[in-house]
């Protein structure tokens, strides 16, 4: 089952969102991705982030605890750019061969100047 968590991220500005998966499982050696959409299951992906086996860090993802499943994903100023106040839907998948299961989903409201 996925974890749920929502949020909020000033526009132009880092952040960084930890996730714990629920209940603890072992996440070395996956290969997931993160990715931010207008809506959930839409067709393409406004922010992408990405991890493979041996590569932690490599594009966005740090796994913290591969052993209780925490990894932290890391939004930059650049990545937000383009997108407009409001709401997106995220989720972070595993995309090993075999597996496409969504770990965590939810909302990420985009806001301006502390507000969102």
């Amino acid at each position: 089952m996925p974890v749920y968590a929502d949020w909020s991220l000033v526009r132009y500005e880092d952040g960084t969102l930890t996730i714990s998966l629920v209940p603890q499982v072992n996440i070395a050696g996956w290969n997931m991705r993160f990715l931010v959409q207008h809506r959930f299951g839409g067709s393409s992906g406004l922010i992408e982030k990405n991890v493979a086996s041996g590569y932690s860090a490599s594009s966005g993802i740090t796994i913290s605890n591969s052993g209780n499943g925490v990894l932290s994903v890391a939004i930059r100023g650049a990545d937000s750019s383009g997108l407009e106040v409001g709401n997106y839907a995220y989720t972070l998948e595993r995309m090993d061969s075999g597996f496409r299961t969504v770990l965590s989903e939810g909302y990420l409201q985009l806001g301006i100047g502390g507000k969102t």
